[in-house]
């Protein structure tokens, strides 16, 4: 397997971020407008800047993907991708359907696509155990159905619903030295 980067893909709470971090590959570092929260380290838990430079680098075509959370802007720079399509060593990142397509184009089969699924109670169920009130689950689970219909363009589809997230995390253990990341 001549692997680069994982792309973790899959609805709000599926356990993207979980198996991610199970994998244990660096992650490619992330960009938000939000101001950092207490213990967060710029570059490496996102590289944090104002809105109108993560605007501005949208206007020239240096962003992979962006989206806007609770009137915040996050997003993934080209030139992280392009760094590791340079050989910048394996790593993983989580992306929506649409970013996980351009990272396919850029990389070809280098990036694995990893989709990881859950059910849409247990995504609910997930975001209700973190806090979130109705209406901030309602505005993260809506493009949940879109979400699952583009898991059908991963590599590797893992279900993480009903008390699966576990066994999810022995199989990307199992991935690990496939991919050339040892033990």
């Amino acid at each position: 397997m001549n692997v680069s980067l994982v792309v973790f893909q899959g609805p709000s709470a599926s356990g993207k971020t979980t198996l991610q971090a199970v994998l244990g590959l660096p992650r490619i570092v992330t960009w938000t407008s939000r101001a950092p929260r207490e213990g967060e380290i710029d570059g490496v838990d996102y590289h944090f800047a104002e809105r109108e430079t993560l605007e501005r680098m949208m206007r020239e075509g240096r962003m992979l993907e962006t989206s806007e959370y609770r009137g915040h802007l996050y997003g993934t720079s080209l030139a992280s991708i392009e760094e590791t399509a340079r050989g910048g060593g394996l790593r993983s990142i989580v992306l929506d359907p649409s970013g996980a397509r351009v990272a396919r184009e850029l990389l070809g089969e280098r990036a694995l696509l990893l989709g990881v699924s859950a059910s849409r109670a247990e995504c609910e169920a997930r975001l209700l155990a973190r806090g979130s009130d109705a209406a901030q689950i309602a505005a993260r689970l809506a493009g949940y159905d879109e979400e699952i219909a583009a898991l059908e363009g991963c590599d590797l589809i893992v279900r993480s619903g009903e008390g699966g997230l576990e066994r999810a995390g022995e199989i990307v253990r199992a991935l690990r030295p496939l991919l050339g990341a040892g033990d």
